[in-house]
């Protein structure tokens, strides 16, 4: 078997007439029926059903065509490996939540782009299952999500550990506390992430785990980032944040027990090429580049 008999087979199976078929392939019809006659000899059964105008696949051919896409699939992505020409270029998108989308990816994309001129990428920023239902259905290439993460059709690299702490604006009265309690905690506005987002999960599972009655009073409840930011700059509560949002108008609160790790993976689909895990490994080494970089704010 050769694999340019593949290649006629599938275009046969597209076009739907030889004649199609050979025209588009630059082949005469009894060049091109002999290949798929000698294809048929090899295998011992019958892929194409002739007569009329159309051509029809055998229950066979039906069997054989699936295998053909993957074989073509397998070629290209070995064409694309050995190509000289891989060199991390053309279009890609990736998924992320609020916190990564805004404080993490920019610095880490731009140094990547300073390198890759033939390269381009967007950001769609969503929550988690937002990114996650994305990247199955092939809508983005990449997704940052939360782990653990635990589904069979993804690759999953380990990207970057964070801790998210209870913080408020510099100026909050819970700092004049010499040693603050959890009865302090309780008497404060609280502005907090929706009931959807992953940060907020997590936070609360913390809590709970610490201290099961707790009902926090909450002032505000937003979707992004910036917003649950500003807000607690301006003084109307304590929140939750990542480290990596904190800003130089803000304060980590230091009550460890509402501390709570989280750990960001890196996703793409399998059997979808070098390039991307080309991109998922430009990615983790700009990412150590940045942590090493970066501002931390106490």
């Amino acid at each position: 078997m050769e694999f340019r008999q593949i290649v006629y087979f599938l275009e046969i199976s597209d076009s739907g007439t030889f004649q199609k078929a050979a025209s588009r392939l630059g082949l005469t019809q009894p060049a091109l029926s002999k290949q798929i006659y000698l294809l048929e000899k090899e295998l011992g059964v019958t892929v194409l059903e002739r007569g009329g105008r159309a051509v029809r696949l055998t229950h066979e051919g039906e069997k054989f065509y699936q295998y053909s896409i993957r074989m073509k699939e397998l070629w290209e992505e070995i064409h694309q490996s050995f190509s000289k020409e891989n060199d991390l270029k053309g279009n890609y998108s990736i998924s992320a939540g609020g916190t990564v989308s805004a404080w993490i990816l920019p610095q880490i994309l731009k140094d990547i782009l300073q390198r890759r001129s033939g390269l381009s990428l967007s950001v769609r920023e969503g929550d988690a299952q937002e990114t996650k239902e994305s990247l199955l259905r092939g809508e983005v290439d990449l997704g940052i999500l939360t782990g653990p993460v635990s589904e069979p059709s993804l690759n999953v690299l380990e990207f970057l550990s964070d801790r998210i702490c209870p913080v408020a604006s510099k100026d909050h009265p819970i700092f004049l506390k010499k040693k603050i309690r959890i009865e302090d905690l309780k008497k404060q506005s609280f502005v907090l992430f929706h009931s959807g987002s992953a940060l907020r999960k997590a936070v609360e599972k913390k809590i709970k785990s610490f201290e099961k009655e707790i009902r926090p009073k909450i002032a505000m409840e937003l979707r992004s980032v910036e917003s649950v930011t500003k807000s607690l700059e301006a003084g109307l509560g304590i929140g939750f944040l990542s480290e990596y949002s904190l800003t130089p108008k803000l304060r980590k609160i230091k009550f460890e027990e509402w501390n709570t790790e989280r750990k960001f993976y890196i996703c793409y689909r399998k059997r979808s090429g070098p390039a991307l895990a080309l991109l998922a490994e430009e990615i983790l080494r700009s990412s150590k580049k940045w942590e090493s970089e970066r501002p931390s704010f106490v």
